[in-house]
C-alpha cells in the first residue's frame, strides 16, 4: 500500500478544506406538491373533529369583548376582530348590548404562569368534553384558547354532550352519521357557540394591537392550537414563536377562515382542508406573478 508523504497529505487535506461547499439546487415544489404540503399543515392547524364530524365554526355573527387592557386598547382590538370577522365572511354583531360570544382576556402577571390559569376542575372548562379539556390543558406557551361546540342533528337539535350514541332514532346508525369513507357529507353540523382566548399580558409586550387582534381572531373563529416556528407558510398563528412574525393576517390565514366559512355547515373535513390549501396556493401563485411583473 502506497503512503503519501506527510507534506502531500497535508496539502490534500488543506485543498479539501478550502473547497467550496457542495450546493444542491432543488426546483420549487410543483403546485400539486405545494397543495399537499399546505393540506397536511391545515390538518395539523385545525383541532381535529371527532368521528369525522364537520369542522366547527360559528353559525351567527360574533359579539366580541376584550378584557385586561386599557379601555381604548381593548376597543381597538375588539374593533379589529369585528372587522376581520366581517371581511372573512363570519359576520360581527355590533350592537352595544349583544351577548359576547368571543371573549379575549389579557392576563395580568398576578395571575401567574399560564399553567396556573386553568385546571381540570376550572369552571370555565366545565362545559367542555374530556378530550376538549385535555387539549386546552395540554397547550404550552403564553396562550390558552378554547371553543364551546354544539353538535346538531339534521333537524338542528343539539346532540347531548355532542355524543352521536345519544341520537339513534329511526334506525339511523352512527356510521351513517359519521362514516369517514362515505362519499356524502355527514348529516350533522358542528357549531361554535362561544370562544375564549387568554393571553399573557407580559408575552404581549412588543407586539402591535393589530397583531394581537389578528392572532386572537384566528384562535377564536375556529378551533386551532398554537403553531410553532418552522411552519411551511406565513401565518399569524406563529406570533409568539416566530422571531419575525407577520404584521397581520397572512394570505394563508385569510384563506383558512374564508374557505371554512364558505363551506357548507356539514362539509367533510377533508373537503375543507383541500379547499383551504387550494385557495392558499392560488394566493401564493398570484403574489409570485405580481412580484415578477415589471
Amino acid at each position: 500500500m502506497a503512503v503519501l508523504p506527510i507534506a502531500a497529505s497535508a496539502a490534500a487535506q488543506e485543498s479539501r478544506a478550502s473547497a467550496p461547499p457542495e450546493i444542491i439546487v432543488r426546483p420549487p415544489p410543483t403546485e400539486a406538491e405545494r397543495h399537499k404540503e399546505l393540506r397536511e399543515f391545515t390538518r395539523d392547524v385545525i383541532r381535529p373533529p371527532r368521528l369525522d364530524q364537520p369542522v366547527a365554526k360559528f353559525f351567527f355573527p360574533v359579539c366580541v369583548t376584550v378584557l385586561g387592557l386599557a379601555p381604548e386598547d381593548a376597543e381597538t382590538i375588539a374593533g379589529r376582530i369585528r372587522e376581520n370577522a366581517e371581511t372573512l365572511g363570519v359576520g360581527a354583531d355590533r350592537s352595544p348590548d349583544c351577548v359576547p360570544t368571543v371573549r379575549v382576556a389579557f392576563m395580568a402577571p398576578a395571575a401567574g404562569a399560564p399553567e396556573r390559569w386553568l385546571s381540570a376542575g376550572s369552571p370555565q372548562l366545565a362545559h367542555l368534553t374530556g378530550y376538549q379539556r385535555e387539549r386546552v390543558l395540554g397547550e404550552t406557551g403564553p396562550v390558552r384558547a378554547w371553543n364551546r361546540i354544539v353538535v346538531r342533528d339534521p333537524e338542528g337539535r343539539p346532540l347531548p354532550n355532542g355524543d352521536p350514541q345519544a341520537w339513534l332514532e329511526g334506525g339511523v346508525s352512527v356510521p351513517a352519521l359519521f362514516d369517514p369513507l362515505s362519499a356524502t357529507d355527514p348529516i350533522v353540523s358542528t357549531e361554535i357557540t362561544g370562544a375564549a382566548v387568554l393571553i399573557s399580558r407580559e408575552a404581549a409586550h412588543g407586539f402591535t394591537l393589530g397583531q394581537l387582534a389578528d392572532y386572537a381572531t384566528m384562535r377564536a373563529l375556529l378551533g386551532t392550537g398554537a403553531v410553532e416556528g418552522g411552519a411551511p407558510v406565513r401565518t399569524i398563528l406563529t406570533l409568539f414563536d416566530d422571531a419575525a412574525p407577520p404584521a397581520g393576517l397572512a394570505d394563508y390565514d385569510k384563506a383558512l377562515v374564508r374557505e371554512l366559512y364558505d363551506a357548507s355547515r356539514n362539509a367533510k373535513p377533508r373537503r375543507v382542508y383541500n379547499d383551504i390549501a387550494r385557495a392558499a396556493v392560488a394566493a401564493e401563485r398570484s403574489d409570485a406573478r405580481g412580484n415578477q411583473a415589471p
